[in-house]
């Protein structure tokens, strides 16, 4: 829980300023949608033996005055584990074409054999680190805290960790 409320202060406060970097040090991001393609282990804890996680998302333009883009993706993983999501995310453009994401999600949870997560409605909170390769396309690594936000107990969780490819769907402008 204290992870969803510290990821969303920081979402919300950076979303007031548009970039961390200078214009010196750092590109503006493209304001085109994104396909993410992404793969990893969905619980890390030795005790489920650190179940797969693939996943496909689609993330549009920036739609707000705080350039929030929202998104809807998917995750499966084995034994039945699944999530369906919609989420807002911010881009903080890095020096040397590096990029920080912070992401928010609310979606329907399939547990399958019982990771932790224990509610269909779990929130997903995350932070990504990528490089824009000169393609335009990204590469990265994201992790995430997925929780039903202390809506109800146990509050069990899961952490997940992923590499990514975020290709865009337009050329920048």
């Amino acid at each position: 829980m204290r992870l969803i409320v510290v990821a969303t202060c920081v979402l919300l406060a950076g979303c007031l300023r548009p970039s961390m970097a200078t214009a010196a040090d750092a590109e503006p991001t493209p304001a085109t949608p994104w396909l993410i393609g992404s793969a990893g282990t969905l619980a890390l804890v030795e005790q489920y033996d650190y179940p797969y996680l693939v996943g496909l998302q689609y993330r549009s333009t920036p739609r707000t005055g705080w350039a929030l883009m929202p998104g809807a993706g998917v995750a499966g993983g084995p034994d039945g584990m699944g999530y369906f999501y919609a989420d807002v995310a911010h881009d903080f453009a890095l020096p040397r074409h590096w990029t920080m994401t912070l992401s928010l999600a609310g979606g329907h949870f399939l547990n399958g054999d019982d990771i932790g997560a224990n509610e269909h409605l779990e929130f997903m909170s995350g932070i990504a680190f990528a490089r824009q390769l000169a393609s335009g396309v990204r590469l990265g690594l994201a992790g995430f805290h997925i929780s039903n936000g202390g809506l109800a107990h146990p509050n069990n969780g899961s952490e997940a960790l992923v590499l990514f490819l975020a290709v865009p769907l337009e050329a920048s402008r």
